[in-house]
């Protein structure tokens, strides 16, 4: 597969479910997280959601029908975007799905005039955080030795000036 072949739409209501259910096979799965992670994906989408803004989205990448990545952006205030639901499912990573679905939400920030765009994200995502920095994001604040959904990690927060 390349990353050619993925398609970007916006997401359609069955498509939280399996966001935040691929968030927790993903976590569980590579990270060792424990229910609490996706519980807490649910939560996050459910207010998501009740978020009423011409600007917020969530978009999902399909490749042949299914679903294998997703992402997140909305307002914050001071002219700041935040990105969630970031995910590329294991077997579609290092084809140009991750960059393609960050390049999007840039793109729909740069497009509505966001000043910067923040996210949050843990130690123990090492390929996650390398494409961030590729891309321009900075980390910002980190909170280390965090005990969470079985694990420990730091958790960080990453900026890009736009």
């Amino acid at each position: 597969m390349t990353a050619k072949e993925l398609t970007v739409r916006v997401a359609q209501q069955d498509d939280h479910s399996w966001i935040v259910a691929a968030h927790g096979d993903v976590y569980a799965t590579e990270f060792g997280f424990d229910r609490r992670f996706q519980d807490n994906i649910a939560d996050k989408m459910r207010a998501f959601l009740q978020w009423p803004s011409p600007f917020n989205r969530i978009w999902v990448g399909v490749i042949e029908d299914r679903p294998v990545a997703s992402i997140a952006i909305s307002e914050r205030p001071g002219g700041v975007a935040f990105l969630n639901f970031v995910l590329v499912l294991p077997q579609h990573r290092g084809l140009g799905a991750g960059r393609a679905m960050l390049e999007l939400a840039l793109e729909h920030a740069r497009a509505h005039s966001f000043a910067q765009v923040q996210l949050e994200t843990y130690s123990c995502l090492v390929d996650a955080r390398a494409l961030y920095a590729r891309l321009g994001f900075q980390m910002t604040e980190v909170t280390p030795g965090q005990k969470a959904y079985g694990k420990n990690f730091d958790q960080e927060f990453w900026s890009l000036q736009l």
